[in-house]
């Protein structure tokens, strides 16, 4: 007999609302959003960008652990991972009894189907899902909407001879999630491109300008078993995992657009190459939503509150900094003080201290966004934190 899967919730929406409520919302957010998403207090001044946080597909996948776990208060609750990248949000399930299996002592292989799993939003990968089929778990999969988009791309580019060439970073969830999708039960192949460099890179083999050996060296790890790049990028589809910078992403499929008819001719270029945009809605939202606030508002910096491993919020933040003094926080600790801010660099791995970050001897107006794996509490935090710095540090 299959698993049971819930894919639509578990029909106790309104009973979790209030523990969700008081996890996650904030009333000086909203009322910020009523006053034209603007702040201001003393000789403090925040620009809000008009989408930011939670989306959608995170407010599900949050709203439907805590649905399971209300649904089945007598048997253990499991996460393959982080359901979304935010230490916070993770932390709050681990309180509610959710266990991580990706935590110390965890086994995916002591599963029972006594046994209640849930998938995150990033989903997880065809073999992982067989797996947990195998031991009869119970299966909760809140994978986001906008994922399944890309992985219906890939498959059918799969079913149709295409390698997928897939903007993201090997190493994420989601993408890895879309890359199993593309595989077609071994029949199709995959790339995973992280930037424009390695995209040039692949399309100079398909230029001509490499040979396999110089291409497998360098994207060894980030192709499917057997990848034969003189086979395998004759036909290529394009996707991308959905919280890349979507610019980045449209640039690189006209890079792929562009080696494909240099090599193969105009005649031939509808038969060798696709694309679809797959950046989901609420990515975009946020990415336009900053650009607009950088473009309208003189900001003296930038607040980016979310996880350091946030690809969605690691992107806003690529916006920013190239405009001006650009800070991606973590959570609201990072502002330690009115000379110390704790943050990530752009384009950074390591978190650092930085000072002297905020003006103390004038007005001063700070543009703030966050991550859309962060929710409205965290952001009230910063909002707070900013006030008593500025007003008195």
């Amino acid at each position: 007999m299959p698993p049971l899967i819930f894919r639509k919730g578990l029909d106790l929406k309104q009973e979790v609302a209030t523990t969700l409520a008081e996890s996650y919302h904030s009333a000086l957010i909203e009322s910020i959003k009523e006053r034209q998403f603007r702040y201001t207090s003393g000789r403090l001044r925040i620009c809000l960008a008009r989408e930011f946080g939670f989306c959608y597909g995170v407010d599900r996948a949050v709203d439907y652990a805590y649905q399971a776990r209300k649904r089945f208060p007598n048997r253990p609750v499991f996460l393959t991972g982080e359901i979304i990248h935010n230490h916070h949000v993770n932390d709050q399930l681990r309180t509610q009894g959710i266990r991580f299996l990706t935590d110390s002592g965890e086994s995916i292989d002591a599963l029972t189907a006594d046994d209640v799993v849930i998938l995150p939003a990033f989903g997880v990968t065809i073999e992982l899902l067989a797996e947990l089929e195998r031991h009869g778990c119970t299966l909760v999969d809140t994978t986001c909407g906008s994922v399944l988009n890309v992985w219906k791309n890939v498959r059918r580019y799969a079913s149709d001879g295409f390698t997928s060439v897939i903007h993201g970073k090997y190493w994420h969830e989601e993408t890895r999630a879309t890359a199993s999708q593309a595989l077609n039960g071994g029949k199709s192949h995959y790339l995973i491109v992280l930037n424009r460099t390695e995209a040039s890179e692949a399309c100079d083999f398909i230029r001509g300008r490499s040979d396999n050996a110089t291409f497998l060296a360098r994207f060894g790890h980030a192709v499917s078993p057997g990848f034969d790049p003189t086979r395998d990028l004759t036909h290529v589809g394009c996707a991308n995992q959905t919280t890349m910078l979507s610019s980045e992403s449209l640039e690189i499929g006209d890079m792929f657009r562009t080696a494909i008819l240099d090599r193969y001719g105009e005649a031939s270029l509808d038969g060798r190459f696709r694309a679809f945009d797959t950046i989901c809605s609420a990515t975009q939202d946020r990415q336009d939503a900053v650009a607009k606030l950088l473009e309208e508002e003189p900001l003296d910096l930038m607040l980016v509150v979310g996880g350091y491993n946030s690809s969605n919020t690691c992107n806003l933040a690529r916006m920013c900094d190239p405009k001006l003094p650009t800070f991606h926080i973590a959570a609201p600790d990072g502002l330690v003080s009115a000379s110390e801010i704790r943050h990530k660099p752009v384009g950074g791995s390591e978190e650092h201290i930085s000072t002297g970050w905020l003006p103390l001897d004038r007005p001063v107006t700070i543009g703030l966004t966050s991550g859309a794996s962060t929710p409205d509490n965290l952001v009230e935090m910063v909002v707070r934190r900013l006030d008593v710095l500025t007003n008195r540090p």
